[in-house]
């Protein structure tokens, strides 16, 4: 591959050239499904460059992006890109106090905003001194520019995106990402999971984040796949796009196949009794099949499958958050496969990817292609820091010298996730370093490992396990936080008052535990009504739940 290939501008030219009358973006608008093919896409881009040239954007200038999930937000973006501007995509979930930071600490000089944020971007604009134009994004995407788009050629080692971390364990930084970073990551996903031009990819997470920029939004249109977007992440709603458009590929968190894959058992608990009978006969066919190695689910449940809309599915892709293997078995013995990787915003963010075909559910794959991964300072059982290098890895982190010395070193990046490579070599994630338990004799626990225990239970909806200190020793211990299932409590007709709730649950997380070493065992928890605080890829912000409870 060229270098000038390894650029998002080149993308732009691929949406021109190659199959430009196929429909690149679709969602549902007023009741009707709209469309916009690769080659209105490829114009629409040009034309709003043409339009930030203009106003006196230049290549290099900043621009940030902030809307819901759409088919403009993908234009905008490679507007900004191909013209050789630096985009800044913002979570729309931040507050504007947040945004405000975030466009300081960038310098942006222009805002592409959707309707519903652009009062809010107003009102903070005398803040920012470098700002000087907000766009409305759907206002200017679809009128007529007569500008001039910038003479820029992209070389590969230009600042493409400027990303804000989501912040679990604390202050976002600036991942600085270059075309290279980003397309050889590209690259290298349609190079690893197998999809096509005759490929529908549903978009439910959000496109700042760079799991579904790259792998949900870029790597489709390069290879020729659509994009349709869910108006929201309503399970029905998911569900009557993915049947009316005949969806087979979708990106998501594991917190949402976890809901999937209950509401599918619950939905099988109500069916009438001589049906249940069946499903649960199917099942254990499944089960005893499995003891052959032998893959069933697919054909024995196909009629469910097509009932409950999953019936157009290849396959699922989970990233972001570790997915509990029963999860992935649940779905492969109703003959659906979920994929499951592994990456950080740091590596565009794609590090390794199960394969279709061969997946092991505990795992998150074999490194993808260009992208090497080692395990630094192993312990007796192979477990260490797991280090990352290739053409993926970011620049460093902006205006951050610091930041970037402590996790980039020799070409290789820190990752700060602890893990092990199994002699298949596909890579086990331990857990995040910095959450780890250390008990006085030295032990290590994870406490990711311990909630993937946990919330197996039908009782439990969510569990954040940390280490609390003894006030009279000193020693740190494992302590839980646990929101009750409390729609599942209800649909079985429980009680659902504190004193019988702690019961339960004090007898239900022993019993899960069990499976655990006596030493990873939680020895205390706490309830928790409401759910907890979480980025916009569902993930819980650890370190406000830690603060409060020191």
């Amino acid at each position: 591959m060229s270098d000038t290939s390894l650029t998002l501008q080149s993308l732009i030219e691929r949406l021109r050239e190659n199959y430009p009358d196929v429909v690149a973006f679709r969602i549902k608008r007023d009741g009707d499904y709209v469309e916009f093919t690769r080659g209105e896409v490829a114009q629409r881009a040009a034309a709003l460059g043409a339009h930030l040239a203009s106003l006196g954007v230049r290549p290099g200038d900043r621009v940030g992006l902030l809307s819901d999930n759409q088919p403009e937000w993908g234009m905008a973006y490679l507007s900004i890109v191909g013209h050789g501007m630096t985009a800044v995509p913002i979570d729309r979930l931040l507050k504007p106090g947040e945004y405000q930071r975030i466009l300081e600490d960038s310098g942006a000089r222009a805002i592409i905003v959707s309707g519903g944020f652009i009062e809010d971007v107003r009102k903070i604009k005398d803040s920012l001194a470098n700002l000087e134009h907000i766009l409305h994004l759907e206002d200017t995407v679809h009128q007529e520019q007569n500008g001039v788009a910038p003479d820029y050629v992209a070389d590969p080692d230009d600042l493409a995106v400027l990303i804000y971390t989501s912040g679990t364990t604390g202050q976002p930084k600036g991942v600085m990402l270059s075309h290279k970073n980003i397309m050889s990551n590209v690259v290298s996903c349609t190079q690893s999971i197998s999809f096509s031009r005759g490929d529908n990819f549903l978009s439910v997470l959000p496109m700042h984040h760079t799991f579904e920029c790259t792998a949900g939004f870029l790597a489709p249109i390069y290879e020729g796949a659509a994009v349709t977007y869910v108006g929201s992440l309503k399970s029905r709603d998911i569900i009557d796009t993915m049947r009316d458009t005949q969806a087979t590929i979708m990106l998501a968190v594991p917190l949402l196949y976890e809901k999937m894959h209950v509401g599918i058992l619950r939905k099988i608990k109500t069916q009438p009794p001589h049906l249940k009978t069946i499903l649960n006969l199917s099942m254990g066919v499944v089960k005893v099949a499995e003891k052959f190695n032998k893959k069933i689910g697919h054909a024995v449940f196909r009629s469910l499958r097509e009932k409950g809309g999953f019936g157009s599915i290849r396959f699922f892709i989970s990233g972001a958050a570790a997915l509990a293997p029963e999860v992935a078995q649940g779905f492969e013995r109703l003959g659906m496969v979920i994929l499951q990787g592994y990456g950080l915003t740091e590596t565009s963010p794609v590090v390794s990817v199960n394969r279709f075909g061969n997946p092991k559910h505990d795992s998150v794959g074999p490194v993808i292609s260009g992208v090497e991964v080692k395990v630094l300072n192993p312990d007796e059982t192979g477990v260490g820091e797991l280090m990352v290098r290739g053409d993926n890895v970011m620049l460093g982190y902006y205006n951050n010298t610091e930041a970037t010395e402590e996790v980039l070193k020799d070409g290789w990046l820190y990752t700060g996730d602890s893990g092990w490579v199994d002699e298949d070599g596909h890579i086990h994630i331990a857990g995040r370093l910095k959450n780890v338990i250390v008990t006085k004799a030295g032990k290590n626990i994870y406490p990711e490992e311990i909630e993937g225990e946990l919330i197996l239970s039908p009782y439990i909806a969510e569990v954040l396990v940390f280490g609390a200190v003894k006030a009279s020793s000193g020693e740190e211990y494992v302590k839980a936080i646990v929101v009750p299932d409390y729609e599942y409590l209800e649909q079985e007709n429980m009680d659902t008052d504190e004193a019988f709730l702690t019961t339960l649950l004090d007898q239900e997380i022993r019993e899960r535990c069990a499976n655990l070493a006596d030493y990873k065992r939680v020895k205390e928890f706490e309830l928790r009504k409401e759910e907890f605080p979480k980025t916009s890829t569902r993930k819980i912000k650890r370190f406000l739940l830690q603060q409060q409870t020191q």
